[in-house]
């Protein structure tokens, strides 16, 4: 037979063929090379699909790790807030005041009590 498959090439030196005038054996070279050329495509396009899904990983764990350090400077940022007001509120209410007469510490508490069951630091 004049055709042998692609993986029975491999690693064969390519041979002439015998009958240069035939349009069968011309034929028959044509689809293979087109055989070669479509499994060489393949191949670059698998290699292709896995640099793109290495990179799209890559970009995906950057992304994660930006939004994580996000997160925490605004959580950051209102537990500073929240420490802010309650000095604003301690300094502005009487010590004596037994609604109003809790120390920071308690204070403080309650609100990172308040902030860790609004992120769901549970």
């Amino acid at each position: 037979m004049f055709r042998r498959s692609l993986v029975e090439n491999r690693g064969m030196a390519r041979q002439e063929p015998k009958h240069h005038g035939d349009p069968v054996v011309a034929a028959i070279n044509r689809v293979l090379k087109t055989e070669r050329d479509g499994v060489e495509a393949l191949r670059h396009a698998e290699e292709e699909g896995r640099r793109r899904q290495s990179e799209a990983r890559g970009q995906a764990t950057a992304m994660a790790r930006r939004a994580d350090a996000c997160i925490t400077r605004m959580h950051a940022a209102y537990l500073k807030k929240t420490d802010e007001k309650i000095t604003v509120l301690a300094a502005t209410n009487p010590p004596g005041d037994a609604a109003r007469s809790y120390d920071r510490a308690t204070l403080t508490a309650a609100a990172r009590r308040v902030a860790a069951m609004l992120t769901g630091d549970t």
